[in-house]
């Protein structure tokens, strides 16, 4: 699954049941976005370009005739992810999902925390992309709206994704993007890029003891040494456009064309060439050992370097209405929220909306002193470890003395 935004239907169906499976999750967004709408001509030459690089295989053959020909009073239904793909905004045009494919979609969401492995039901950070997302994204999802389209990531949801693939693929992305600098040229194929993966995953394997890792950590570490073996294996071969090497590259590309990280020359193709972000992202994350302390201290700060955005930290005030606006809103029938996700999109609604910066590392601290200060109003409960887990705010807080808007 190349394009995220089709995590956003993931999200919102996970959080309409208890629980789910990967049948009813895949299907139902192979059946989502699959559905076709009825396109006159004349055809936009964006939609045109796509059908014709894009859709090239024999089973396209009549949408082919009917958008290529250029009949005046010709129409064609397409599928809605097409559409949405093919709109000159996205980044990259790759991406459409197959239906046969429908049971390996939804574990994209697994592997970003959005997704409960075993139940499949919705984690409080599927509900922190949630409140990014606009409903009118989602209801473009149901019915075709260009104006609004899904695919498309905003400056908020692009921050808040980017951490999560980070947070969780920190090991692999981190040495990936420092050999991808490394090279002679900033403009890369594919296949340059995944012949890094064999050395990065055999690396990262040698370092963590197999005997100290969970269940799920040792499985994906062990498909890790699997797919470093099959790309060693394709070295030399001519390319196929499909097998391990990509498959295992083109996840930990396409999405940072998204965030900004990449461009390709050609939306179609798959070639990438590096651009200023990135190279601001790895001055700001030295090392893979530094990937606690660059999410805790300096995330947005980072964020705010790449997207050129003049900032001010945010006053305590600020932080504590942030927070606990972004607490009641991800609460538990309990009332309880994560502190993490929490401050997550405290700290993304303050930067993009208020010019100002709440670090994650901050938000704890502020949310201890103010535990501190006021026990009537927050409360705590802690992890096995003993650190602050989850926040619950006993009753409504007062407005800072000076408005958040500010």
């Amino acid at each position: 699954m190349q394009r995220l935004g089709y995590l956003k239907v993931l999200a919102q169906q996970t959080a309409r049941t208890e629980t789910s499976n990967v049948a009813s999750l895949g299907q139902r967004l192979i059946s989502t976005v699959t559905k076709r709408v009825k396109v006159q001509s004349p055809f936009d030459p964006a939609l045109t370009d796509y059908v014709r690089i894009r859709l090239f295989d024999r089973v396209y053959a009549d949408l082919r005739k009917q958008v290529l020909d250029k009949q005046p009073a010709a129409s064609a239904a397409i599928e809605l992810q097409d559409l949405y793909l093919a709109d000159p905004r996205i980044p990259s045009t790759t991406g459409k999902l197959i239906e046969s494919d429908w049971r390996f979609y939804p574990y994209l969401g697994t592997g970003l925390d959005l997704i409960k492995p075993g139940t499949w039901s919705v984690m409080t950070r599927s509900l922190v992309f949630l409140a990014l997302t606009p409903k009118e994204e989602l209801a473009a999802f149901e019915q075709y709206d260009l104006d609004h389209n899904p695919l498309l990531l905003s400056k908020e949801q692009t921050a808040f994704l980017l951490y999560c693939f980070i947070d969780n693929d920190a090991e692999i992305l981190h040495p990936l993007f420092l050999g991808i600098l490394k090279f002679s040229n900033p403009e890369f194929d594919e296949r340059e890029a995944a012949d890094l993966l064999p050395g990065i995953i055999k690396a990262a394997s040698t370092t963590f003891s197999k005997g100290s890792l969970v269940v799920e950590d040792k499985e994906r570490l062990a498909k890790l040494e699997a797919i470093a073996a099959n790309i060693e294996k394709q070295r030399g071969k001519p390319y196929t456009g499909s097998g391990a090497r990509e498959g295992a590259i083109r996840v930990r590309l396409e999405p940072y064309c998204d965030f900004g990280l990449f461009v390709k020359p050609d939306r179609h193709r798959f070639s990438y060439k590096t651009t200023p972000a990135i190279l601001r992202l790895m001055v700001d994350w030295p090392g893979l050992d530094a990937t606690d302390h660059f999410l805790e201290n300096r995330f947005f700060t980072t964020l705010a370097g790449i997207h050129g955005l003049q900032v001010v930290e945010a006053s305590d005030d600020n932080a504590r209405a942030a927070l606990h606006e972004a607490g009641e809103q991800l609460s538990s029938t309990l009332g309880y929220s994560p502190i993490k996700d929490a401050s997550l999109l405290a700290g993304i609604r303050l930067l993009f909306k208020h010019g100002k910066v709440l670090e994650l590392g901050r938000s704890r601290d502020i949310l201890r002193s103010w535990q501190k200060a006021a026990p009537d109003i927050v409360r705590f409960t802690v992890d096995r470890m003993g650190e602050l887990a989850y926040v619950k705010f006993l009753k409504p807080v007062p407005p800072p003395p000076s408005s958040i808007k500010t």
